[in-house]
């Protein structure tokens, strides 16, 4: 088991230089190399196909998917298998080590399975090979021996609103969907898998990943669940941030995740998924995170162990911005007189939150997404929401 101060320092390595080593090449026609502040508008996706599956048995899904997503879920499973081969990453082995997390993903939350066959079925693959591909972040985390980062997440207390951006590789960009079905509303990531945005008729949740001194519960694990499959579950079961609480004592992530949640109670709270027990995250105003522990110290040791412990332009680059974009997130929701959608959309518009390609690397904005639990609607763009428009998929309260 790795030291603190050994986490830390893989850690550094994944977050100074991290982007590019993960994104391996940028997406045809993005210019990396452009100003921070003046970005050149990139849109990678237009809108989203939303799926409409309420009321439908099961054996009709394949149908329904091959009409409506079968070209994406194609296309995202070729481009999955190219990241693994470009990465240096033995599907074949790795699916082997997933069959626990497919096990226990499985008996927790069969329904969600039966999308999963089905998108399989439509894929022309294997459940156990699609299920594989669709835990490429935990399959790069574990090849570079470290978690990843990306993605900011926020919430406000009191109006039941929560959301975030998706950064990713621009190559990971491109292929999202949304799954509207009887009882949750899903964002399907890469064309075939469940993405870090999901609602149901009382919550909504969102993650980002975590990369500093931080490190999942591993794939042999009798707790580690899929990260789509264990989002569904908590849409699905929980009626309140403190259920939520409860379900993620007892199921975890192979990498390390922080879910934000809301509920339409108005509550929130931020759950940092670790090796060892949650960390866990109250606060009046609600919560904003990025990708580095909230835990006391952890961020200044960090930064500390590569050498950049005051705070300059050269320490918010290396650690990818993660400790930029969390103080912004947490100061606008402490400071914000509304904590509606529209508060939403438009501190996850701004950056330091919104990324777009700068200094060499190719990590961006991918998706922005906002709930309002209340309401039982999702809003979501693809890429940064100011160069897309939202598209509203609600729910039957």
């Amino acid at each position: 088991m790795q030291t603190t101060h050994q986490a830390l320092i893989i850690a550094a390595l994944t977050l100074s230089s991290g982007a590019n080593a993960i994104s391996l090449e940028p997406a045809q026609g993005l210019n990396v190399n452009q100003p921070y502040y003046a970005p050149e508008t990139f849109v990678q996706q237009r809108s989203l196909p939303v799926v409409d599956i309420r009321g439908l048995d099961s054996k009709s899904y394949v149908t329904v998917f091959e009409k409506q997503i079968g070209d994406e879920v194609r296309r995202g499973i070729k481009e999955a298998e190219y990241v693994y081969k470009l990465a240096g990453i033995d599907v074949v082995e790795f699916e082997k080590d997933s069959m626990k997390v497919l096990e226990n993903s499985r008996k927790l939350n069969p329904e969600y399975f039966e999308v999963v066959e089905a998108l399989a079925e439509v894929g022309g693959i294997s459940v156990e090979r699609m299920f594989t591909l669709s835990q490429l972040d935990a399959a790069l985390a574990s090849a570079a021996q470290s978690s990843l980062s990306g993605c900011t997440t926020i919430s406000f207390a009191g109006t039941g609103v929560v959301g975030q951006v998706n950064d990713t590789p621009s190559l990971s960009g491109g292929n999202y969907w949304v799954l509207q079905a009887d009882d949750y509303v899903q964002v399907m990531a890469s064309g075939f898998y469940g993405s870090g945005q999901t609602l149901g008729k009382d919550i909504g949740v969102v993650i980002n990943f975590q990369g500093t001194d931080s490190k999942g519960v591993g794939l042999q694990s009798n707790s580690a669940i899929e990260l789509g499959a264990l989002q569904n579950y908590l849409a699905r079961h929980a009626k309140s941030v403190e259920e939520a609480e409860k379900i993620l004592e007892k199921h975890r992530t192979v990498v390390a995740s922080h879910f934000n949640f809301a509920d339409a109670n108005g509550d929130t709270i931020g759950i940092e998924m670790l090796e060892g027990d949650n960390y866990v995250i109250k606060r009046p105003a609600g919560i904003g995170h990025a990708n580095h522990s909230e835990r006391p110290g952890v961020m200044q040791s960090f930064a500390e162990s590569v050498g950049l412990g005051e705070k300059s332009r050269k320490r918010t680059i290396a650690t990818a911005y993660t400790e930029w974009r969390a103080e912004f997130a947490q100061q606008f929701i402490d400071n914000s007189p509304e904590g509606n959608v529209d508060a939403a959309k438009y501190v996850l518009n701004t950056k330091p939150i919104a990324q777009h390609a700068a200094y060499g690397s190719d990590f961006i904005s991918t998706l922005t997404a906002v709930m309002d639990t209340k309401e039982g609607c999702l809003e979501v763009a693809p890429g940064v929401g100011e160069w897309n428009d939202f598209q509203k998929v609600c729910l039957e309260k």
